[in-house]
């Protein structure tokens, strides 16, 4: 997988073909996941967090992609509106606590490795951190 939208950093406008270029291959990332998980319940959060981690989790690269210190923020507008057109085609996601928090947590955990990048350390507990994060997309069992 190619580095997915959310570690590109540019100086560059939001409109910029790097930019959409990443959003594209990002957005490219997530669809493959949500075609492979037969679980309707959480799919897009599902997907979401695990693109973002895989990316996060992937070695820096040297250039562009390569986490700056701090996210750019004609990165994170475009990363908004193409999450809110994603809950959008995923009914019920936007309104699910649980899911909402994954996606949050994955967010939070994207912000931290721009300032931070993960380490081989630090690659069990970002995993361990991931499998933490599916579970909430998965249903509640105490609802049931």
């Amino acid at each position: 997988m190619s580095r997915p939208f959310p570690l590109l950093s540019t100086t560059e406008a939001a409109d910029a073909p790097a930019l959409a270029s990443a959003l594209v291959d990002f957005d490219r990332a997530v669809q493959t996941l949500l075609e492979q998980d037969p679980d309707v319940h959480g799919r897009f959060s599902r997907a979401y967090v695990t693109a973002l981690f895989r990316a996060c989790l992937q070695p820096p690269e040297a250039g562009a992609g390569t986490p700056r210190g701090r996210p750019d923020p004609d990165i994170a507008k475009a990363l908004k509106h193409w999450i809110q057109d994603q809950l959008q085609r995923h009914p019920g996601e936007a309104d699910d606590h649980r899911l909402t928090a994954a996606r949050r947590a994955a967010h939070g955990f994207w912000l931290q490795s721009m300032a931070c990048p993960i380490d081989e350390d630090g690659k069990p507990r970002a995993a361990r951190l991931m499998d933490g994060l599916l579970a909430l997309t998965r249903p509640d069992p105490s609802l049931r």
